[in-house]
């Protein structure tokens, strides 16, 4: 799930994180009432269609207030360390991803419906 995001961003964003968070904000500013995805959420459904850290930065306006600064701080872990993989996040940004990604969720158990009656 992270894959993609950390191949990424952080390849393209490691030298000018500082001005890519504040061009990130000032063209694609957070809305007004807030999104409702989770970090795991925005990674999934908006970082990968991303190909540039403009837009990845942008994705995390589409989260909760939690939400959002959960894929903020893995964005910043990764600029952080110059990862340029999962790998790299995985080692050095444990916590950012793990916090991101949310617990484990158990294997949906398939409905079973009742036999009609006779």
């Amino acid at each position: 799930m992270f894959g993609l995001m950390f191949g990424l961003v952080f390849g393209l964003a490691a030298g000018g994180a500082g001005c890519i968070n504040q061009a990130a904000k000032a063209i694609n500013p957070p809305p007004e009432g807030g999104g409702t995805l989770t970090c795991a959420q925005i990674v999934e459904t908006c970082d990968s269609t991303c190909s540039d850290p403009l837009c990845l930065h942008g994705c995390s306006n589409q989260g909760t207030a939690e939400g959002t600064q959960q894929h903020d701080a893995v964005l910043a872990c990764g600029e952080r360390n110059s990862c340029t993989n999962e790998a790299c996040m995985r080692t050095n940004c444990p916590a950012e991803v793990e916090t991101c990604q949310g617990p484990e969720q158990p294997p949906e158990l398939p409905i079973v419906e009742p036999p009609p009656p006779q």
